[in-house]
């Protein structure tokens, strides 16, 4: 349970806390990323369904209709739909669907694990597409299936994953013009940071131990998006030589490792804090902690794998280079 996309039920506590924090401590979230892109008036072409498509479970899905009703599942989902125009469609998300604003006032349909999901909610409100979770909601997805509820389930580990799904989304609700176009200013974003990061040698590139948890300790592997926004960014993760997504890792190997940078979410902000880390044996002697070297990143931006990750990337860059990116 431990090792999927954010260890759902886990770290309901540990990112509920992002969903109702706005504030990004290293750098505000730029106008391009936050906005919303306005309502598309075009009409799907009569021979666009049934469509059918395979979801991010593999999971080939005949959507019969143009959605009309849409219930999202995860805040990420809800700011994919929002982001390319479909927002007017979305009538039900979950508590912690908070953005963009208009999200907020939508029927709540349950938390975000899979036991907090309330069906009957989800039945009474008869939508005819339901954006899930495939990873932590299976359960809920074979419910809803049951009650011949069409599901698509959308996962993402990298910034490929997370293009891929906003393009999906587009094609399945009609936005495909907008969901490219996001998709490709999201490129432009990315590539504009790297650029930058090009012109610093490897070997001056610093190291980075990015905590996601403290009880157990655990870290971000190189394989999600988080360790890759740290390379995009030109860090260098401590533990890119693990193969899990999510790793428990030991108080003694960071400290053996000498981050030059200690980096985290800002929901688990009051561990992230130098007297904090200085307090664990060892931790006072470690680069990052005596230089001052830790930064708290916008939690939901950098927690959801949705349009707002590039917010998170650049925050990241320009917290390991600010000179780079004043």
């Amino acid at each position: 349970m431990f090792r999927k996309y954010f260890l759902p039920i886990f770290f309901v506590l540990a990112f509920s806390l992002s969903a109702c924090n706005g504030t990004t401590p290293i750098a505000g979230e730029s106008p391009a990323a936050t906005a919303v892109v306005a309502e598309s008036t075009d009409t799907a072409p009569l021979s666009a369904f049934p469509m059918t498509i395979t979801d991010s479970s593999g999971r080939e899905v005949t959507i019969d209709t143009e959605p009309a009703r849409i219930i999202s599942l995860s805040p990420s989902n809800t700011e994919i739909v929002f982001a390319i125009g479909a927002g007017a469609l979305v009538v039900g998300n979950t508590e912690y669907c908070d953005y963009p604003a208009e999200a907020v006032s939508i029927t709540k349909v349950g938390g975000y694990s899979a036991d907090s999901m309330s069906i009957e909610t989800i039945v009474s409100l008869e939508p005819d597409l339901v954006l899930a979770e495939g990873s932590s909601q299976a359960i809920v997805i074979e419910a809803l299936e049951n009650a011949n509820i069409t599901v698509v389930a959308i996962d993402a580990q990298s910034f490929e994953d997370i293009y891929d799904n906003i393009l999906l989304v587009g094609k399945i609700t009609n936005k495909d013009a907008n969901a490219a176009a996001l998709v490709e200013e999201m490129k432009t974003r990315v590539s504009a940071v790297t650029e930058k990061i090009a012109t610093v040698p490897e070997e001056e590139q610093p190291t980075v131990f990015w905590e996601v948890w403290d009880e157990p300790l655990m870290t971000a592997g190189p394989n999600t998006f988080i360790g890759q926004m740290i390379q995009l960014a030109g860090g260098v993760n401590i533990f890119a030589d693990l193969t899990e997504d999510w790793p428990s890792v030991s108080a003694e190997e960071v400290v053996q490792k000498n981050p030059v940078v200690i980096m985290g979410p800002d929901s688990h902000g009051d561990k992230l804090i130098a007297e904090q880390l200085s307090a664990r044996p060892g931790w006072d002697q470690i680069d990052a902690v005596k230089n001052d070297r830790i930064y708290l990143i916008d939690g939901n931006t950098s927690s959801r794998p949705g349009p707002r990750v590039v917010d998170a990337l650049e925050s990241i860059a320009e917290a390991l280079y600010p000179d780079l990116f004043k």
